[in-house]
């Protein structure tokens, strides 16, 4: 079996190693180290290259998914001050786009130092191939986290927080991706062995 890994990057970054059908998934949360929170940027962004790198070496990881980097505009639940009924509103936070950016190319790169491939996915690629036709239910007010964290519990895979569901989802992806690019592969000699997924 190949273990791959898929990664909802972020501050606090989901992530899953599959291996087969075995899923594991778990949370990092780069402003912090141990109970302290860290310093400056410079020190989270260490502290999230230092992780990553121990996580793909100790969980032998062979091939790695990372959520391409959402947008500066980005949608928030609010609570309108006329109305009191809760609304979806855009909003840009540069800050915020420019910490997605940094860790994103931060986990590439750490992928590229220890030569492991990698995939960038959009977000509609991974969710497409994860969960189907499934949508947000307006009525229990869930978003799209919501969602994969319910198809977690579907597949019986442990996530304690939604972006490890969402890694999962990830995960997921990448290893639809590769079984067709095997799939199309041209046949080999009768003897030669190939890696099953």
């Amino acid at each position: 079996m190949m273990r791959i890994c898929g990664l909802d990057v972020a501050t606090k970054t989901g992530w899953c190693i599959a291996d087969g059908n075995a899923y594991q998934t778990g949370l990092f949360d780069a402003g912090k180290i141990g109970k302290r929170k860290v310093s400056c940027e410079a020190e989270r962004n260490a502290n999230f290259r230092q992780w990553l790198w121990s996580l793909i070496k100790t969980g032998d990881v062979q091939a790695v998914a990372i959520e391409r980097r959402a947008v500066a505009n980005m949608k928030k639940k609010v609570k309108d001050p006329v109305t009191g009924k809760v609304v979806v509103k855009e909003v840009t936070n540069d800050a915020t786009a420019a910490t997605l950016s940094y860790l994103n190319n931060c986990a590439q790169e750490v992928c590229f130092s220890l030569n492991v491939p990698f995939q960038i996915v959009a977000v509609q690629s991974w969710r497409k191939s994860f969960l189907g036709d499934l949508k947000p239910d307006p009525k229990k007010e869930e978003d799209w986290k919501d969602v994969a964290k319910r198809v977690c519990q579907m597949m019986k895979i442990q996530a304690k927080s939604k972006d490890a569901a969402e890694a999962a989802g990830v995960a997921f992806w990448l290893q639809t991706q590769m079984k067709l690019q095997r799939a199309q592969a041209p046949a080999g000699g009768l003897f030669d062995m190939g890696e099953a997924l």
